[in-house]
């Protein structure tokens, strides 16, 4: 055992816990955290001392985990009779929630999902497991704990999570699936740790697969309507030149949106990563103290755009033509992997750069450069919020209500359309699935839902598409009870049990490509 540090005036860092009953000690050459000390008595072998790292440095809090510590080892004893630590639920959904949260700032999660799962575990998952089943300790969860879930949530326990409004919502069999997903995550952490032995089952959930189209593709033939909406949007902008002092700011954001909108459509790209977004995360200082700082993460920049000349083959005159394409690259993803997106949109990317040039010429602000962001606001360098996208897009489709409706989809059209529509176009038009996987960073079980959908819509003539005219086969059908005479079957058609003996022996003779050599 290392020996005791002591501080700047010579005293062991030691401190009692609960009287006596344990200790706490910080160790030389282990200045990082505090250590739990506890002394068990064992009839057969004597004194035995039980030591565990407690993870802080501030001892206020290390105190504090000690005296959980030691009422945790006052439960059960092993056959060596040393105590057996117990585990309680909520204490290691915590610990869960925090090893996520160093994930998130560490950039491998988005905050997204970080949200989702503090959400399924602190919401329905401890409720479920501390009001409805009445558990306390992780061990005495049994792999049948959750076959009621699925009902309990649906029937009972939405009552007892309010969303962000303050309103009770029965959830989506989605939802529902999503808080299964986290927990069955959660419990391959405990097994992992060996904190728990047994994987629980959970009912399965079958989702309706209208159920799955959250966002339905938008048709070419409405997309029009979308496209002469934007232009006209923004050019009224510039006709409130007379009536408000803010024209030029509003024309900006109405352009900018515009912009957005049909980079989206012919690119596939998810909003987030071309509209930027700035997280909170705490992050932790050596005194075991958190700070909440604010991170920028995803958002296009200027540097990411990259235009070149290139050469395309015109099917109808097969004659190549001068062609400029547009490579944006995707710094930030969801599932944290970069791409490069091949597109026709040098026309809107280029008529934006002009605009925001002369925007900010007009306005005072410094010259663009290379490192700025394409869809940030230029008087803050910071992303717009999020909601001021989505309230954009449904004041968009709720003007165009009476030309945009989704087809065969009791869902409304969203943001989230618009890769839909990519994904959509790109298969109709007979694109190779991979390489649109590599674009859109999709997940090839959601491609090919949306290739099933439009394949059977191109094969339609095939699948309705009758013979006529021609004369119909018949079958020769063999026995294997007749093995004997396939090489006295002629070949008419007929069953060897129905043909008469007669024929066989006349066509004894006659060479018949189905005889076995």
């Amino acid at each position: 055992m290392s020996k005791v540090a002591r501080d700047e005036n010579g005293a062991p860092l030691a401190r009692d816990v609960l009287g006596g009953r344990c200790k706490i000690y910080m160790f030389e050459g282990r200045p990082t955290s505090w250590y739990f000390k506890y002394r068990v008595n064992n009839k057969a072998k004597g004194s035995k001392y039980i030591v565990r790292c407690l993870d802080e440095l501030d001892e206020k809090r290390a105190i504090l985990k000690a005296e959980d510590l030691y009422l945790a080892f006052q439960g059960d004893i092993d056959e060596e009779g040393v105590p057996v630590r117990r585990y309680k639920v909520v204490d290691l959904i915590k610990e869960w929630i925090l090893l996520n949260e160093e994930r998130n700032r560490a950039g491998s999660m988005a905050l997204t999902t970080l949200r989702a799962k503090v959400s399924s575990l602190q919401n329905a998952g401890i409720l479920f497991i501390t009001k409805e089943k009445k558990i306390t300790y992780v061990d005495q969860i049994k792999r049948d704990t959750f076959e009621s879930f699925s009902r309990w949530r649906k029937n009972e326990g939405f009552k007892l999570i309010p969303n962000s409004r303050g309103k009770t919502i029965i959830p989506k069999d989605s939802t529902v699936k999503r808080d299964i997903v986290h927990l069955a995550e959660w419990f391959k952490y405990l097994n992992d740790k060996e904190y728990i032995d047994l994987k629980p089952t959970f009912e399965i959930i079958k989702q309706r697969k209208d159920e799955l189209d959250a966002n339905p593709p938008i048709p070419l033939d409405q997309w029009g309507h979308v496209h002469r909406y934007l232009k006209q949007w923004s050019d009224e902008a510039v006709k409130e030149e007379t009536k408000t002092n803010n024209w030029r700011r509003n024309h900006y954001w109405r352009e900018l949106f515009r912009t957005l909108i049909l980079v989206l459509y012919n690119t596939g790209a998810r909003p987030s990563e071309l509209v930027g977004k700035e997280e909170k995360i705490r992050e932790a200082q050596s005194d075991g103290s958190y700070v909440i700082k604010r991170v920028l993460k995803g958002g296009l920049r200027w540097e990411d755009i990259e235009i070149q000349d290139s050469f395309n083959m015109n099917a109808a005159t097969g004659k190549y033509i001068d062609i400029v394409i547009t490579n944006l690259f995707i710094r930030y993803s969801k599932t944290g992997e970069t791409r490069d997106i091949p597109c026709n949109c040098t026309e809107f990317l280029s008529r934006w750069r002009r605009h925001v040039n002369e925007y900010r010429r007009q306005v005072g602000l410094r010259k663009v450069t290379p490192k700025d962001y394409v869809f940030f606001n230029p008087h803050t360098d910071k992303p717009y919020p999020y909601s001021q996208f989505s309230l954009a897009w449904s004041d968009l489709r709720t003007n165009l209500s009476l030309v945009l409706s989704p087809v065969r989809s009791d869902k409304k059209y969203t943001l989230y359309s618009l890769r839909s529509s990519y994904i959509t176009n790109q298969i109709d038009e007979g694109k190779d699935i991979y390489l649109i996987k590599k674009i859109t960073g999709h997940s090839l079980e959601m491609l090919q839902r949306h290739y099933d959908r439009s394949d059977v819509r191109k094969r339609t003539a095939e699948a309705v598409s009758r013979t006529i005219g021609k004369k119909k086969e018949k079958k020769v059908i063999m026995s294997l009870e007749n093995v004997d005479d396939w090489d006295k079957l002629a070949l008419d058609g007929t069953k060897l049990s129905d043909k008469p003996k007669e024929s066989l022996k006349q066509s004894k003779n006659k060479s018949n490509p189905l005889k076995i050599k």
